[in-house]
C-alpha cells in the first residue's frame, strides 16, 4: 500500500511538473548542452533538468515570446569557480537570445564563438574579464540588432574589423584593455549618426585618428593609453554632445590654440602625455560643467592659462611639466 502511494505521488509530481513547465523544451535542452560543454560547473548547479528552465540561475525567459529564453546572464561573484573551457557552441542554437553577459571568468578560454553569428536578435554581446583570445571576428557585423558590443579585460588581438561600422543600431563599442594593434578604421566615420559611444583605450592601436571620425558626435570617447599620433582636432567642436573625451597617454600632437569645444556638455577632457602645443584656449572658460581637466606633461603647451570658467578650479598636476603659467600655477614672467 505505501509503495502505491509512493509511486502516485511521483506520477502526480511529475505530471504537475509538466503542466507548469514554462521554459520551451529546445531551449532548455541547449541550455543542458551547454553546460555539458562547460563540464558541469558548480556555478550551474541550479541548471537541473528536473527544474523548469525558466527558473534556473541567470537565465529569463520572455512570456511574450511563449517564454523563449531571451536573456543569458552569466555574472561570476565569488573569487573561483571552476567554469573553465571555450564558450560554447551551443550558445548559437538560441534562437531568440538579446543579451548575453559572460563576466569575470578567468578561465573561459579561445576565441568568440563563431556559432554567436546565428543569433540574429542579438542587441548585447557583454564577454568581460575573461581570457578568450584570437581575433575580433567580422561576423559580428552581421548582426545587425547590435546596440553594445562590450568585449573589455579580454586578452583579443589583432586589428578592429572596418565592418563593424555597418552595424545601423551600434550606440556602444567598448574593446578597452586587450592586445588589439593597427589603426582605428576610417569606416568608423560612416556609422550612423550620432555613433555609438567609442571606448578602445589600453590597447596597441597605432598611426592617425581618421578625419573621418569628425562626422560623428558620440558622448565618450576614449582612445587613452595606447600609440596614436597627429591631430584630433576633428574630435572638438562646439555644437558636439560630447560628455567626456580621453586621449591620454598616446603620441598625439597638435596645436589645441584654436579648438573650440561643447559649452554644455562637456565634463572630461584628459590630454596628458603627449605632444600638444599651443596655448590653451580661451573657448574652455566657457565650458559650464567641467569635472575634470588635465593637460599636464605636453611640454610643448605655453601661454597663459586663461582667466574664467572652471579652469582655475583644477590643481597644479593637471598642468604640470609644461610651459604654463597663471593660476593655479605662478603668474607669467613679464
Amino acid at each position: 500500500m505505501l509503495l502505491k502511494l509512493v509511486l502516485w505521488f511521483l506520477l502526480v509530481c511529475e505530471f504537475a511538473l509538466a503542466v507548469s513547465e514554462r521554459c520551451h523544451p529546445e531551449d532548455k535542452k541547449v541550455l543542458l548542452q551547454f553546460k555539458k560543454e562547460l563540464k558541469n560547473p558548480y556555478f550551474l548547479a541550479s541548471w537541473n533538468p528536473n527544474f523548469d528552465c525558466c527558473t534556473w540561475y541567470c537565465v529569463y525567459c520572455d512570456k511574450t515570446k511563449g517564454n523563449r529564453i531571451t536573456q543569458l546572464f552569466l555574472r561570476n561573484s565569488v573569487p573561483d569557480t571552476n567554469l573553465s573551457g571555450p564558450i560554447p557552441p551551443s550558445v548559437g542554437d538560441l534562437p531568440f537570445l538579446e543579451q548575453l553577459t559572460l563576466h569575470k571568468f578567468p578561465k573561459l578560454i579561445g576565441p568568440i564563438q563563431p556559432s554567436i553569428a546565428k543569433l540574429t536578435n542579438l542587441t548585447h554581446l557583454e564577454i568581460t574579464y575573461t581570457n578568450i583570445s584570437g581575433a575580433l571576428p567580422d561576423f559580428l557585423a552581421q548582426l545587425k540588432n547590435l546596440n553594445l558590443i562590450k568585449l573589455s579585460f579580454n586578452n583579443l588581438s589583432g586589428p578592429i574589423p572596418a565592418s563593424l561600422s555597418q552595424l545601423p543600431n551600434l550606440a556602444s563599442l567598448q574593446l578597452d584593455r586587450n592586445k588589439l594593434t593597427g589603426p582605428i578604421p576610417a569606416s568608423f566615420g560612416s556609422f550612423k549618426k550620432p555613433g555609438p559611444d567609442l571606448i578602445l583605450s589600453h590597447n596597441h592601436l597605432s598611426g592617425p585618428i581618421p578625419a573621418s571620425l569628425g562626422n560623428l558626435d558620440p558622448q565618450r570617447i576614449d582612445f587613452s593609453r595606447n600609440k596614436l599620433q597627429g591631430h584630433a582636432s576633428m574630435l572638438f567642436a562646439s555644437n558636439k554632445r560630447t560628455q567626456t573625451v580621453d586621449l591620454s597617454r598616446n603620441k598625439l600632437s597638435f596645436d589645441m590654440s584654436h579648438l573650440m569645444f561643447p559649452k554644455k556638455s562637456l565634463i572630461w577632457l584628459d590630454l596628458n602625455h603627449n605632444n600638444i602645443y599651443g596655448n590653451i584656449p580661451v573657448s574652455l572658460t566657457e565650458v559650464e560643467s567641467l569635472q575634470h581637466f588635465n593637460v599636464s606633461y605636453n611640454n610643448r603647451l605655453n601661454g597663459e592659462i586663461p582667466q574664467g570658467g572652471r579652469l582655475q578650479e583644477f590643481d597644479i598636476y593637471s598642468y604640470f611639466h609644461t610651459k604654463l603659467c597663471g593660476s593655479p600655477l605662478p603668474p607669467c614672467k613679464k
